[in-house]
């Protein structure tokens, strides 16, 4: 202060002096308020979860160099175009787009959390279990690096992907490094490719999960990132294969394109040959024509760059351009000469005025600066040499993105061919077909689909319950976005990360049971003040087992909700110890009018019995109930307890051939226990017909092919059938409404072969495991009266159907080169075959992701387990030997849920039983002797019963003040055009109809991810097809929604932010 004094009012200085430094002051305040007020962005900021823990160290500060003359403006309206490069547009010049990226997968051969910390355990406890530093640098490590970089250089350009490690890094930020990081992202200088949580398999994972982790991802983008939340472009550049369901909902997120890098190595020789590896995928032929296209583009190399060039420090050490040095090799000009090679075969493999080279890898960027002045010296040098040269072509070498590469090849004045279909099955030699990991892991990927429900239950519940808890439900939300990953529920990583995914889903499990607690309390017991005195009781009633029941005596409840949109008929098998007896409280029932019937108690057959457990059995009954729960409904059983009076009937193994039936179905099965016939009494017709287990016996290198079956590629050894197994014993038993065959096999499987009580489906419930090493197992279903000439059907992502033909491809010529293995396809929840001449359809429901297909005709074959001692040589360096609690071999339990009908039962069979293998009820037991009774009626959230042809597909709480909730609801059709007289037709719904004990206040219409008002929504960018393509016209853009009524045509979804008070 004393020398600001002196130098404004010494003696010495006259008052003209004091002025201009009072002018500068003042000119120099107006400038800091200036910069400051343009660095603020029309972003709401929000602390996720906690204050930083990390601060990096602050970069140095932005060049001042002006961008804004080297872009240029899209006539797109979305904003993630706006600050692309300007490119040259000389007819002879090809622009060459440098994408630098870094691939990093949240869980492979690491953990996320040990990815993105840099820290792993050692496999084989060899290390005490104490952590060590991974041989790749940590995620946190890289982006601070990177950041750093890209401030030293207003031309680079980066990308980020998986906003499941960028929410681990921004949470660790200071608001001031946020402020520069969004700075970069308005600027386009840091492109936020794909934006989902995570880089989602689009082989099992279920189309409703996809949405889910979308829509976390978008709206962390849009809460935190940066004002353009709207992602242009799909970067699925890892994945094993591509399906047309998700790349669908890509195109209705408003995507423009996707951009991968695997292509089956048939296609891309094919397309390679005739320079159509860029085209433009059909993905939806009955949307909107705005929203049936997705430009799809096939990367050079993978998601690497040219072959012998890369750029990492370690590999090319530092390039030195003729100004860095005189002494020196010009080390950059004989890169840049060899790249120049390669550019010019790359132009002529695409045929394109815009070219890309991808510079990066898994885990790289470690050095980001040394990286990044390496491709500086490459992009001077070769622009240099360019000056130099006679060729017809020059090369425009600048830094780019996904998003301006997409949007510069949008500007070339040409057609486009056109791909139809999907991208599955993949393989990358003859004899490599990835098709194992479908079925790898069946225990995850069952697993991942009980928390799936749980998740969607516990959104439901919440609303019901008018009580929210955000954090606990982000946790949920959290978990299944990571399990979406390419690397984890394909099962095709270590167990290092599949321990780690466990441990969350075991987390995640107990967190959600203590919220369904906290929500039943408040729904069946409104008036009570205090908590109930006991847990609720969840069982693995998967395994035939609930321990805590043993204690119970007198009164206890059982709780189900039904989260589908379709009404559940529950066959609640409750485990009984030999001291116990139980039976329904027929008074309450009759009183409540509860839809229940009770079957009675049997005992627990050998098969379930020998179920591997934790500890010793205790439980060696069932009790059976049938319950009718409505959609989105509670409904509560009571029972009471007593002591064992009497012996539970036991049953002989058979000797003869017998049947068993339900109001559908009779199944005749020989003196052997297999099954010959099934009558459909609704057409009285008998079908021959013949369901069987066996197994392939995996390959290693061969003199045929060094390919070995693994965790993704699925192998057998020769061309012969799978070895069949033999049954050793059998029971037929019959009760009034329920009605079983048991099966004992010779080894590894167990089955028992339901008709419950007015089922549509025969129930196959089987138990395999302690596999031998090797094994490939398989169940086999088969009718000589069903003649499908090779033409099968199934489900993509859970959703549309897939038209598969034998040994046959979408788009290209293919030569088959494995009989089983080449004709398997992902079936999320389900496969059909079909005989149109005589209007029959066989449909199977899975529980589970699975592999399977057609191999012949009237038959479907698909692989329920796998023990793998080979090694498929890509990259896990790990065998799939999973060896279950008794270290004998992992043991799963599953259905499959068959239907034999004419062609229009058969898809309203599937379509519902598709929704309620995904959506399960959530069962709870709660023990009530000294807890508050409860009310036993039939609680909804819904207010109405919705049309047979509608799923709720989303019931999201995103906000809550005072009594008023703002969620997201989305709402589907979910049947196809034309596969059902009645349920393909369109339908109206009534908005303020819908939600029970709710009054709608407001509701606005948004875009399938969440993060645009449907009436802000971008236009997409226009692409030119080739004229010999079918052009057909799916339905008409949908009117400006008007607040109230919802129509919804076949296949379509639609999305609302909507306001509910509580009535």
């Amino acid at each position: 202060m004393n020398s600001a004094r002196r130098l404004l009012w010494r003696s010495t200085r006259s008052a003209k002096y004091r002025l201009q430094v009072i002018i500068l002051i003042i000119a120099a305040a107006l400038l800091v308020l200036f910069v400051y007020t343009h660095r603020q962005e029309d972003v709401r900021h929000q602390e996720l979860i906690e204050k930083p823990v990390f601060v990096p160290k602050k970069p140095r500060a932005i060049e001042n160099k002006s961008v804004v003359e080297k872009t240029i403006t899209s006539d797109s309206t979305n904003c993630a175009y706006k600050n692309c490069p300007k490119l040259d547009d000389d007819e002879n010049v090809i622009n060459v787009h440098i994408i630098c990226h870094t691939h990093l997968d949240p869980g492979w051969l690491n953990s996320v959390d040990g990815y993105f910390f840099g820290i792993q355990h050692e496999r084989n406890s060899n290390n005490g279990g104490k952590p060590y530093r991974h041989n790749m640098p940590s995620v946190l490590t890289i982006f601070n690096n990177v950041m750093g970089a890209l401030l030293e250089n207003a031309d680079r350009r980066f990308v980020m992907v998986e906003m499941s490690f960028i929410w681990r890094w921004w949470k660790r930020l200071d608001e001031d490094y946020k402020k520069i990081i969004r700075k970069l992202m308005q600027e386009g200088r840091i492109d936020i490719a794909g934006g989902s949580w995570t880089s989602n398999d689009e082989a099992v994972s279920h189309y409703a999960a996809m949405i889910d982790q979308s829509t976390l991802g978008f709206r962390f983008i849009k809460n935190e990132l940066r004002t353009c939340s709207q992602p242009a472009v799909a970067w699925q550049l890892d994945l094993f294969g591509h399906g047309r369901e998700i790349n669908s909902l890509f195109a209705h997120m408003g995507y423009d394109a996707i951009l991968f890098g695997r292509l089956d190595y048939q296609e891309k020789d094919q397309r390679t040959r005739e320079k159509t590896l860029q085209m433009i995928w059909k993905v939806d032929e009955n949307a909107p024509e705005n929203e049936q296209w997705l430009f799809t583009g096939i990367l050079p190399n993978l998601y690497h760059p040219p072959e012998t060039l890369a750029l990492k420090s370690d590999i090319a050490g530092s390039l030195l351009r003729p100004s860095d040095t005189d002494t020196m090799q010009e080390s950059a000009s004989t890169y840049s000469k060899r790249l120049l090679e390669e550019l010019k075969k790359q132009q002529e493999r695409y045929n394109s005025k815009n070219i890309a080279v991808i510079y990066g890898g898994d885990f790289e960027y470690e050095d980001a600066t040394q990286y990044f002045q390496n491709i500086d010296a490459m992009i001077s040098t070769i622009n240099n040499l360019q000056n130099r040269t006679n060729e017809k072509f020059k090369y425009n070498v600048h830094y780019s993105t996904p998003t301006c590469f997409v949007h510069a090849i949008s500007k070339e004045k040409r057609s486009w061919p056109v791909r139809e279909g999907d991208f599955l099955s993949y393989a990358h030699r003859a004899h490599a077909f990835w098709t194992g990991f479908y079925t790898s892991r069946p225990g995850i990927k069952l697993y991942e689909r009980s928390i799936g429900a749980l998740y969607q239950s516990l959104r439901q519940l919440s609303i019901f319950a008018n009580h929210i808890n955000f954090n606990e439900l982000f946790e949920l939300a959290e978990v299944m976005g990571l399990l979406q990953h390419h690397d984890t529920i394909t099962g095709t990583s270590p167990m290092i990360n599949i321990a780690d995914a466990l441990q969350r889903m075991h987390r995640a499990e107990k967190l959600g049971q203590n919220m369904t607690l906290s929500l039943y309390q408040q729904i069946l017991t409104p008036t009570m003040t205090v908590n109930w005195s006991t847990p609720l009781i969840f069982c693995q009633l998967n395994e035939s087992y609930c321990e805590p029941l043993v204690q119970f005596d007198k009164k206890f409840s059982a709780i189900i909700y039904n989260p589908s949109s379709v009404s559940n008929q529950v066959w609640l098998r409750v485990p009984v110890a030999e001291h116990q007896s139980i039976v329904l409280d027929s008074d309450a029932v009759k009183k409540f009018a509860i839809d229940a019937q009770e079957i009675g108690t049997i005992k627990l057959s050998s098969i379930l019995q020998s179920i591997p457990l934790g500890n010793k059995r205790e439980q060696f009954q069932e009790m059976i109930v049938r319950v009718q729960v409505p959609p989105l409904s509670i409904q509560a059983i009571p029972f009471f307890l007593t002591q064992k009076t009497g012996k539970i009937e036991e049953f002989a193994p058979s000797t003869s051939s017998c049947s068993i039936e339900n109001q559908n179905y009779v199944l005749e099965v020989d003196e052997k226990g297999s099954i010959t016939s099934v009558k459909i009494k609704s057409t009285d017709k008998t079908l021959g017909f013949k369901q069987t287990f066996g197994h392939y016996t995996s390959s290693s290198s061969d003199a045929t092919s060094h390919q070995s079956s693994g965790l993704y590629v699925f192998r057998p050894i020769g061309t012969d059938p799978p070895r069949p197994i033999g049954i050793k014993e059998f029971y037929c038993v019959k009760r009034k409404g329920y009605e079983e065959i048991i099966q004992v096999y010779s080894q590894y499987v167990n089955q028992s072969i339901r008709l419950l009580d007015n089922s549509p489906y025969i129930e196959f419930d089987w138990i395999v495991g302690r596999l031998e090493p090797n094994v490939e197992f398989v169940t086999e279903y088969r009718s000589k009266d069903l003649v499908n000439e090779g033409i099968f059907y199934t489900d993509s992502s859970g959703r549309s159907l897939m038209k598969r033909k034998r040994d046959q491809r979408d788009g290209y010529t293919f030569a088959q080169s494995e009989a089983s293995a080449g004709n398997y396809y992902p079936l999320v929840t389900g496969i059909i075959l079909k005989d149109e001449k005589k209007d029959l359809q066989m449909s199977i429901v899975t529980d589970r992701a699975e592999g399977g297909g057609s191999i012949q005709d009237g038959q479907i074959e698909i692989m329920i387990h796998r023990r793998v001692a080979t090694d498929d040589g890509l990259g896990v360096s790990e065998t799939l030997n999973e060896i279950g609690v008794d270290n004998r071999g992992l043991v799963v339990r599953g259905r499959h849920l068959l239907a034999l009908t004419n062609m229009e039962e058969g898809i309203k069979f599937f379509r519902e039983h598709a929704l309620k293998s995904v959506w399960k009820p959530i069962i709870a037991f709660r023990h009530d002797l000294t807890n508050e009774p409860l009310d036993y009626k039939s609680w909804s959230l819904l207010n109405t019963k919705l049309p047979s042809q509608v799923n709720v597909l989303t019931v999201e709480p995103i906000s809550q003040e005072n009594n008023v909730l703002t969620i997201l609801f989305r709402v589907e059709h979910f049947y196809e055009p034309n596969e059902h007289s009645t349920l393909s037709k369109s339908i109206t719904l009534d908005m303020n109809k819908i939600f029970n004990k709710h009054q709608l206040l407001d509701a606005k219409e948004v875009t399938l991810g969440a993060n645009m008002y449907k009436t802000e929504s971008f236009e997409r960018l226009k692409w030119s097809i080739n004229a010999t393509s079918e052009d057909k016209k799916g339905r008409h853009e949908m009117p400006n929604f008007n607040g109230k009524t919802v129509e919804l045509h076949p296949m379509q979804i639609r999305s609302f932010i909507i306001k509910l008070e509580k009535r």
